[in-house]
C-alpha cells in the first residue's frame, strides 16, 4: 500500500509539470468511471484532517437521522487509523456495516470514491476526478474566504476541485466562490457552513476549560508557513512566520495577570509549528491542532463558550460572526502579508478593531470591543437567517430522505433569527443551551 501510494503522489507531481499526462489520468479516469458503478445509498466524507471541519459536522447531522441505516457511509481517510480512533471515541457502538473508513491515497480508496452516489469533501478527493453521470460532489470547503483561494490565487484551473455544488454563507460570499471554483452561480448554495451548528452547543466539558476564569479569550491565527504533506507555501516575505514574538507572549501573558483572563491560542492545522513546543504561561494556553485533536476537542464548540476572538486572517471570522460576539484583528504583519485578500472581503471587516501592537492586543483582551454599528458590511459576509445548513444541503442535493420532520426551534435559535440586523452583539445568558439534534 505504501507502494501505491508513493506511486499516486509521484504521478500528481509529474502530472503538474506535464500538462498531457494530465489529460492522461483524467482519461484514464473517465474510462474507469463508466466501468465502476455508483451504489445509490453510498455517501464518501473526505476532510483534512480526517473527520474534521465541515465533512464531520454534516456527517454528525446525517448520524443522528433516523433513516441514516438505510445508507451506507464512507471515510477516504490520509490515516484510517487516526480516522478510526475519533469516530469510536464519538461512536463507541459504531457499526462498521454502516460505516466504514478506508485509506484514501489507494486503489481501493478510489474505488469506493467512485462507487458514492454523493461525495462531500473540505479539501477536494482526486485532483484528476471530474463529473460523474450518476454521481453527485459538493465542496463544503473549510470556510468562507478572507485570504485570496482559486482562481484568485493563481492556482491552475486544471488544479482546482472539481464539485458539482460548492457553499457560501451569503449572496456576496456566493458571487466570489462561483468565481475561485468557476461554476454556475446557481451551483452556489447559500447554506451556510455545517460547522456553525456546533456555535450552538453548549458543552459543560468546554466551560471548564476557562479553569474558573470570568473571561475567555481564544486566539486563533491562520498559516504565514504551512505544510500540506511533502508541499509547503509561504504567503509572508517577513523573516518570521510568527504572528507574535515568543518574548512578547511572556509580555502579553504578565499583562493579563490580575484580569481574571484565560487566553486559549490553537494553531492552524497545515500551520509549519505544528510540531513545536511552547512553555507554561499563567494566564495563555498553547494549543498545536494535534494536541487539540488528540483531547478530543473542537475549536466551534470552544467558541460556543467564547467571549471574544482574536484573529487574523483567518476564515474563523465571518463564522464568528453568527455569535455577535467581540472580534479583533491582530495583524502587525499585514504589509508583509504577500498571499492577498479576495476582492470586498477585508473593507467589510475594517468595521472590527484592528490591533497592530501587543498594546492593543492586550488591550482589547481586558475589554473586547464590539464592532462599530456599520450592518450592511457585516452582514454581506454572513446572513444571520441561516439556521440549519446541514439541513439545507441535505434537501439540495437530493438527500432529503434523511431529514426527519422540523422540530420546534431552539430559543437561543430564535434569538439569532431575529431580524435585528443591528452588528452590536447581544450577550447570551450564561445557562443557555442550544443543541442541533434533528436537523438532518
Amino acid at each position: 500500500m505504501r507502494v501505491i501510494r508513493d506511486l499516486v503522489e509521484r504521478a500528481h507531481r509529474t502530472c503538474v509539470k506535464w500538462p498531457a499526462l494530465q489529460a492522461w489520468a483524467r482519461t484514464l479516469y473517465a474510462c474507469l468511471r463508466l466501468i465502476v458503478p455508483t451504489s445509490p445509498k453510498l455517501i464518501a466524507f473526505c476532510s483534512h484532517p480526517d473527520c474534521a471541519d465541515n465533512a464531520y459536522a454534516l456527517f454528525e447531522q446525517v448520524m443522528k437521522s433516523p433513516r441514516a441505516e438505510e445508507f451506507r457511509l464512507v471515510w477516504l481517510a490520509t490515516d484510517p487509523e487516526a480516522a478510526e480512533k475519533t469516530l469510536r471515541q464519538d461512536y463507541p457502538e459504531l457499526d462498521s456495516r454502516l460505516v466504514r473508513v478506508v485509506r484514501k491515497n489507494t486503489l481501493r480508496g478510489l474505488f469506493w470514491f467512485l462507487r458514492s452516489r454523493w461525495v462531500f469533501y473540505t479539501h477536494g478527493a482526486y485532483w484528476f476526478a471530474r463529473s460523474g453521470v450518476h454521481q453527485t460532489v459538493v465542496n463544503l470547503w473549510h470556510g468562507m474566504p478572507i485570504k485570496k483561494l482559486g482562481t484568485f490565487d493563481q492556482i491552475g484551473l486544471k488544479e482546482l476541485p472539481f464539485s458539482h455544488y460548492s457553499l457560501a454563507t451569503s449572496d456576496f460570499f456566493a458571487d466570489l466562490v462561483a468565481a475561485a471554483f468557476p461554476m454556475s452561480r446557481d451551483h452556489v448554495l447559500v447554506t451556510g457552513l455545517p460547522r456553525n451548528e456546533w456555535l450552538f452547543q453548549h458543552d459543560p466539558r468546554y466551560a471548564s476549560l476557562r479553569d474558573g476564569r470570568s473571561r475567555l479569550i481564544v486566539w486563533l491565527p491562520t498559516f504565514r508557513q504551512a505544510v500540506f504533506g511533502r508541499h509547503a507555501r509561504t504567503d509572508t516575505t517577513a523573516n518570521t512566520s510568527e504572528p507574535i514574538a515568543a518574548e512578547n507572549l511572556v509580555d502579553l501573558d504578565r499583562k493579563l495577570d490580575d484580569t481574571d483572563t484565560l487566553l486559549v491560542i490553537k494553531f492552524h492545522a497545515a500551520d509549519a509549528r505544528r510540531l513545536r513546543t511552547w512553555p507554561s504561561y499563567r494566564n495563555i494556553r498553547i494549543y498545536t491542532d494535534q494536541a487539540f485533536r488528540e483531547d478530543n476537542l473542537n475549536v466551534y464548540k470552544l467558541l460556543a463558550c467564547s467571549d471574544a476572538l482574536v484573529t487574523d486572517y483567518s476564515s474563523i471570522a465571518i463564522d464568528y460572526l453568527l455569535l455577535r460576539k467581540p472580534i479583533g484583528f491582530f495583524t502587525p504583519d499585514i504589509a508583509a502579508y504577500i498571499r492577498g485578500f479576495m476582492p470586498g472581503v477585508w473593507e467589510r471587516l475594517s468595521v472590527c478593531p484592528q490591533l497592530k501592537t501587543v498594546e492593543e492586543l492586550a488591550a482589547f483582551i481586558k475589554n473586547p470591543a464590539l464592532c462599530r454599528p456599520m450592518t450592511t458590511e457585516i452582514e454581506d459576509l454572513h446572513q444571520q437567517d441561516l439556521r440549519e445548513p446541514s439541513r439545507a444541503i441535505l434537501s439540495a442535493v437530493g438527500l432529503g430522505a434523511l431529514l426527519p420532520a422540523r422540530e420546534s426551534t431552539r430559543a437561543a435559535l430564535v434569538e439569532h433569527s431575529a431580524r435585528d440586523r443591528s452588528v452590536v452583539p447581544r450577550k447570551r445568558a450564561g445557562s443557555e443551551q442550544v443543541t442541533t439534534e434533528g436537523v438532518g
